[in-house]
Protein backbone atom coordinates (compact mmCIF):
# COMPACT_ATOMS: atom_id res chain seq x y z
CA UNK A 1 0.00 0.00 0.00
CA UNK A 2 1.06 3.50 -1.03
CA UNK A 3 0.75 6.15 1.11
CA UNK A 4 1.45 8.63 -1.31
CA UNK A 5 -0.62 9.51 -4.41
CA UNK A 6 2.16 9.10 -6.66
CA UNK A 7 5.84 8.51 -6.12
CA UNK A 8 6.67 12.30 -7.48
CA UNK A 9 8.44 14.55 -5.03
CA UNK A 10 10.68 12.26 -2.90
CA UNK A 11 13.91 14.15 -3.43
CA UNK A 12 11.82 17.08 -1.92
CA UNK A 13 10.16 15.19 0.93
CA UNK A 14 14.06 13.82 1.93
CA UNK A 15 15.11 17.57 1.75
CA UNK A 16 12.54 18.40 4.20
CA UNK A 17 12.91 16.16 6.86
CA UNK A 18 16.87 16.79 6.82
CA UNK A 19 16.26 20.58 7.09
CA UNK A 20 13.22 19.74 9.62
CA UNK A 21 16.16 18.10 11.66
CA UNK A 22 18.89 20.66 11.34
CA UNK A 23 16.24 22.58 13.07
CA UNK A 24 14.65 24.72 9.85
CA UNK A 25 10.44 25.39 9.82
CA UNK A 26 9.30 22.83 7.31
CA UNK A 27 5.48 22.63 5.80
CA UNK A 28 4.97 18.93 4.76
CA UNK A 29 1.20 20.39 3.64
CA UNK A 30 1.51 19.38 -0.12
CA UNK A 31 2.67 16.08 -0.01
CA UNK A 32 -0.41 14.65 -1.23
CA UNK A 33 -0.95 11.66 1.05
CA UNK A 34 -3.33 8.31 0.23
CA UNK A 35 -5.47 7.60 3.47
CA UNK A 36 -8.23 5.57 1.46
CA UNK A 37 -7.64 2.36 3.69
CA UNK A 38 -8.37 4.57 7.12
CA UNK A 39 -11.89 4.97 8.17
CA UNK A 40 -13.84 8.21 7.53
CA UNK A 41 -13.04 9.20 11.31
CA UNK A 42 -9.55 8.64 11.25
CA UNK A 43 -9.19 10.36 7.59
CA UNK A 44 -10.70 13.25 9.55
CA UNK A 45 -8.27 12.98 12.88
CA UNK A 46 -5.50 12.20 10.40
CA UNK A 47 -6.22 15.62 7.99
CA UNK A 48 -6.85 18.02 11.22
CA UNK A 49 -3.97 16.84 13.28
CA UNK A 50 -2.00 17.84 9.86
CA UNK A 51 -3.71 21.44 10.57
CA UNK A 52 -1.78 21.90 13.25
CA UNK A 53 0.76 24.71 12.65
CA UNK A 54 4.30 24.30 13.47
CA UNK A 55 5.57 25.05 16.47
CA UNK A 56 2.21 24.77 18.04
CA UNK A 57 0.46 22.12 20.13
CA UNK A 58 -2.86 20.36 21.14
CA UNK A 59 -4.50 18.56 23.33
CA UNK A 60 -5.91 15.61 22.46
CA UNK A 61 -9.52 17.23 23.45
CA UNK A 62 -8.50 19.97 21.15
CA UNK A 63 -7.76 17.73 17.93
CA UNK A 64 -10.75 15.58 18.47
CA UNK A 65 -13.03 18.97 19.15
CA UNK A 66 -11.18 20.27 15.72
CA UNK A 67 -12.11 17.49 13.97
CA UNK A 68 -15.70 17.51 15.24
CA UNK A 69 -15.79 14.66 17.53
CA UNK A 70 -15.89 16.11 20.74
CA UNK A 71 -15.64 12.93 22.98
CA UNK A 72 -13.52 11.02 21.17
CA UNK A 73 -10.00 12.06 22.58
CA UNK A 74 -9.56 8.59 23.17
CA UNK A 75 -9.80 7.69 19.78
CA UNK A 76 -7.80 10.47 18.79
CA UNK A 77 -4.95 9.13 20.82
CA UNK A 78 -5.17 5.59 18.79
CA UNK A 79 -5.27 7.27 15.81
CA UNK A 80 -2.28 8.79 16.21
CA UNK A 81 -0.70 5.88 17.53
CA UNK A 82 -1.20 4.43 14.20
CA UNK A 83 0.01 7.49 12.52
CA UNK A 84 2.07 5.85 9.34
CA UNK A 85 3.94 9.36 8.58
CA UNK A 86 4.43 10.79 12.33
CA UNK A 87 6.08 13.54 10.56
CA UNK A 88 3.87 14.70 7.42
CA UNK A 89 1.25 13.96 9.94
CA UNK A 90 2.12 15.92 13.24
CA UNK A 91 0.92 13.90 15.95
CA UNK A 92 4.10 14.85 18.22
CA UNK A 93 2.43 18.36 18.24
CA UNK A 94 -0.67 16.50 20.02
CA UNK A 95 -0.60 15.76 23.76
CA UNK A 96 -2.27 15.48 26.71
CA UNK A 97 -5.12 17.79 28.24
CA UNK A 98 -2.55 18.28 32.16
CA UNK A 99 0.41 19.55 29.29
CA UNK A 100 1.86 15.57 29.68
CA UNK A 101 3.04 14.60 26.26
CA UNK A 102 1.21 11.15 25.85
CA UNK A 103 2.51 8.62 24.18
CA UNK A 104 4.90 8.66 20.74
CA UNK A 105 5.61 5.64 17.98
CA UNK A 106 9.26 5.71 16.86
CA UNK A 107 12.33 3.78 18.21
CA UNK A 108 12.55 6.57 20.61
CA UNK A 109 9.22 7.28 21.64
CA UNK A 110 8.45 10.10 24.31
CA UNK A 111 11.90 11.02 24.43
CA UNK A 112 11.66 11.95 20.40
CA UNK A 113 8.37 13.27 20.60
CA UNK A 114 9.88 15.98 23.49
CA UNK A 115 12.76 16.65 21.16
CA UNK A 116 10.71 17.75 18.19
CA UNK A 117 8.27 19.88 20.21
CA UNK A 118 11.57 21.24 21.62
CA UNK A 119 13.16 21.59 17.91
CA UNK A 120 10.41 23.50 16.62
CA UNK A 121 9.89 25.65 19.65
CA UNK A 122 13.38 27.03 18.88
CA UNK A 123 12.02 28.62 15.40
Amino acid sequence: NNLFEDNRGWESLIKKVKEYFTGKKVDFVDCQLNLDNYTNFQKEILQTVRKIPYSEIRSYKEAAEAAGYPRAYRAVGNTMRNNPLPLIIPCHRVIKSDGGLGGFSGKEGVALKRKMIDLESKV
